[in-house]
């Protein structure tokens, strides 16, 4: 049994490695699923804390992986992981089952489960845990170490400030659909023989008696029965998903409310596209650089876009502080957020596609723009 509890520990630290590691390269992605979990279950006061939730998930469930692999304090490492499923597998029967987020985020935006897959993957990995925290006595380490729990710690601060490090900048692997070198257009778009949504039409009546509300689909409406049966309302339910593309969110709107979106990915020449998911706040954290690459674009007839999800009272009372050759569109926010994490953020878009995504206060270095 020795040999068994060995393989599961491996195993449950592989996972747990692996999914820490790739949450830790992009601890904002685990702020916005939290998020959805938080507004799912109606846990809206929590959202401020989002970001801190996430650091501390990941922190954990990374530092708990290495652990595990190398087998450092077999007792803690195997009670803490008994304890994240113990939590996480009734979540995501419930997530299977109700499915108010559809996508758990377990492995980030590397690896995409269903909600039933990540339960059925949270139910075998509970089985593994459990082998081994039952034998953890006996299964000691073969390393022999002699400050296991220094090292410990010391690697919780690393995954720490590896997490830090990547809000500093941008992830330093780019997991999500608006990587360098992706064209928007063609992941936007869906072919033709693609699976659509299939949609079902519902039809609320109200007894008349008693005063129950009751479904009825188009095939069997009560109509006749008008003594009894009073039309109340109807809904659209969707009976079955089809395919979304990768990118299925980008549109932009500019002040006047006119669509951008084509012009921009039908340009062929270099964009340049300033990223801000809150414009004032974007804006107080940029500095002179920002006219001097508005003064490159204009020189050379660059489009120059900034991308936020403001509102227009907000953009009015600042946008001031721009050039007046960048052109200012609005766009949903979690799409900006996906599209750029860092804000702000600067793109290079030729043709729909990401030439180039860079922390702003690096936009002018990395291209050596110089006005003088």
């Amino acid at each position: 049994m020795k040999t068994l509890a060995t393989i599961s520990r491996i195993i449950t630290g592989i996972v747990f490695t692996f999914s820490g590691f790739v949450k830790a390269v992009d601890p904002v992605g685990t702020e916005i699923k939290l998020g959805d979990y938080f507004e799912a279950m109606g846990l809206d006061f929590l959202m401020p804390y989002a970001l801190i939730f996430a650091l501390l998930l990941n922190t954990a469930e990374l530092t708990v992986g290495i652990m595990l692999l190398f087998n450092l304090l077999p007792k803690f490492s195997s009670w803490v992981a008994l304890v994240f499923l113990i939590i996480f597998t009734p979540l995501t029967f419930w997530l299977a089952v109700a499915n108010p987020v559809t996508d758990c985020g377990c492995f980030g935006d590397a690896i995409k489960l269903t909600n039933w897959q990540t339960f059925g993957k949270n139910v075998i990995l509970l089985i593994f845990v459990l082998i081994f925290f039952i034998y953890a006595k006996n299964n000691s380490s073969k390393i022999k170490l002699k400050k296991p729990v220094i090292i410990s710690i010391v690697l919780a601060f690393l995954a720490l400030g590896f997490q830090l490090k990547n809000l500093k900048c941008l992830p330093p692997i780019d997991f999500r659909p608006f990587k360098k070198g992706v064209n928007i257009k063609e992941a936007s778009a869906i072919p033709e023989d693609a699976e659509k949504d299939v949609y079902e039409t519902v039809l609320f009546y109200k007894n008349l008696k008693t005063g129950e509300l009751k479904e009825f689909n188009i095939d069997n409406i009560p109509y006749e029965d008008t003594l009894t049966w009073e039309y109340d309302t109807t809904i659209t339910k969707l009976i079955s998903k089809g395919y979304e593309p990768p990118i299925h969110d980008f549109f932009l709107t500019d002040l006047q409310g006119n669509d951008r979106t084509s012009q921009i990915l039908n340009d062929k020449n270099v964009s340049y596209i300033m990223i801000l998911h809150k414009f004032e706040e974007g804006l107080n954290k940029i500095d002179e650089s920002v006219n001097e690459i508005a003064k490159y674009a204009k020189d050379n007839n660059l489009n120059f876009y900034c991308f936020t999800s403001s509102g227009n009272k907000e953009i009015n009372e600042n946008k001031n502080r721009l050039p007046q050759n960048i052109i200012i569109c609005t766009a949903d926010y979690k799409m900006l957020k996906t599209f750029a994490r860092k804000n702000p953020s600067f793109v290079v878009l030729e043709n729909a596609v990401i030439k180039e995504k860079v922390p702003f206060g690096k936009a002018k270095k990395k291209y050596k723009i110089n006005t003088k």
